[in-house]
């Protein structure tokens, strides 16, 4: 049944998602989550216009090496040139539109379309368009290689995450992730080296991976990480031991210095912490998320950012990283702490239906969360003023990002 957009986003749901009075709002309809034209109309004019994360760029650690993906249902190129520098590009030849690379490769000299052999450098420059003209080198009648090389799509590296903006439009990736930027910029991000990766689809729709950024539901999900809400909340006065904050098109979690220390194997390892540039002298975010698909977790010892492709309205792709300080990686010596780490993240057996650890658990309450969206109840979502403003501004984002 086809669903119109604007008799979803109306008035009085527009009106309900921004009353100032948080505990008096209500969350966006349940069709935003289910709809299959609310989904057509996200990869239209909402994805296109921010900074999207794609890939890590250590999935292309050295110069000719490439991935091919998908994006919003292009083809893409993910490369790494000789100078080093990262590149995206898109998969498609300029002779007869054909896919140029069709797997991952490394240590390629050029991309060779395999249609007619059209030849392209490491940054996607045309190098060689053989027999065009009916001559090897295509002398007679040379194909203008700065018009005709793999097309660039806008794209940038920050911190091992890859981006991309589609329509171009959008403000330099720096101010995009400004308020991020500079809460995390005393880290030395750059010198990190890369332990795991793990990639994971679950049914629930991508939205409902930023609405989980509050702290409110981790002693009931996570089980055995997360166990007392007197860690979570002063019981005396309510207030919580995490401030919860949103800024353009970032929302990040950071613990208070009045918040219990716990013991959890997984953050009381025995590995070197992440390299700082210099010690900011205040508690600095953990938990932090970049709209519209990207998380990016800052532990003492491991930086954990994921990346989340929406594939329909119920089905969602995880790409998860596990980054660790230099000399950790391979070091026989720091073999439990990091399993400790991943463990505490993965589960035992590092499988999403074990739900044992944080992503798994997370990911199967957001699918219950899928489920309930096929009921008209869930129409009527309510929002804690104490633990879910970060939850309605990105609702509100969302269809600002839509043009409402």
């Amino acid at each position: 049944m086809s669903i119109d957009i604007d008799n979803l986003l109306t008035e009085d749901v527009l009106k309900g998602l921004r009353n100032p009075v948080l505990d008096d709002a209500r969350g966006l309809p349940a069709a935003i989550y289910t709809s299959e034209e609310f989904f057509a109309a996200e990869q239209k004019s909402l994805f296109p216009s921010t900074w999207m994360g794609i890939a890590f760029d250590s999935q292309v650690p050295k110069a000719g090496d490439a991935v091919p993906l998908t994006v919003l249902g292009l083809p893409m190129l993910l490369s790494r040139d000789r100078s080093g520098q990262v590149h995206v590009l898109h998969n498609v030849c300029r002779h007869r539109a054909t896919i140029v690379v069709e797997k991952p490769c490394s240590g390629q000299q050029n991309f060779k379309c395999p249609y007619h052999g059209w030849t392209y450098d490491l940054d996607g420059s045309l190098i060689a368009t053989p027999f065009w003209d009916g001559t090897p080198k295509s002398d007679r009648k040379p194909v203008k290689a700065c018009d005709n090389g793999l097309v660039q799509v806008r794209s940038g590296v920050w911190n091992h995450i890859v981006f991309v903006n589609l329509d171009g439009k959008a403000p330099e990736l720096k101010d995009y992730l400004g308020p991020m930027d500079k809460e995390l910029e005393h880290y030395d991000f750059d010198c990190l080296e890369m332990e795991h990766t793990e990639n994971w689809d679950f049914h629930a729709n991508w939205k409902l991976v930023m609405e989980n950024w509050e702290v409110y539901h981790h002693v009931w999900v996570h089980e055995g990480i997360f166990d007392r809400m007197s860690d979570e909340v002063d019981l005396e006065t309510g207030k919580p031991y995490t401030a919860m904050t949103a800024e353009t098109n970032t929302m990040m979690l950071t613990a208070t210095g009045n918040r219990p220390k716990r013991g959890d194997p997984g953050l009381n390892n025995e590995l070197p912490p992440l390299p700082t540039k210099w010690d900011p002298g205040r508690p600095t975010s953990t938990a932090n998320a970049i709209l519209p698909n990207v998380t990016a977790t800052v532990g003492r010892t491991a930086f954990a950012p994921a990346i989340y492709t929406p594939i329909g309205p119920g089905h969602t792709h995880v790409n998860m990283a596990w980054f660790f300080a230099p000399g950790v990686v391979g070091n026989p010596d720091h073999i439990k702490g990091r399993e400790a780490v991943l463990e505490r993240w993965l589960g035992k057996n590092r499988t999403l239906n074990e739900r044992t650890g944080i992503r798994s658990q997370d990911h199967r309450c957001m699918e219950l969360q899928q489920l309930a969206r096929s009921s008209p109840i869930a129409d009527d979502v309510k929002f804690s003023t104490t633990w879910e403003e970060n939850v309605r501004y990105f609702q509100d984002w969302v269809v600002r990002q839509m043009g409402r």
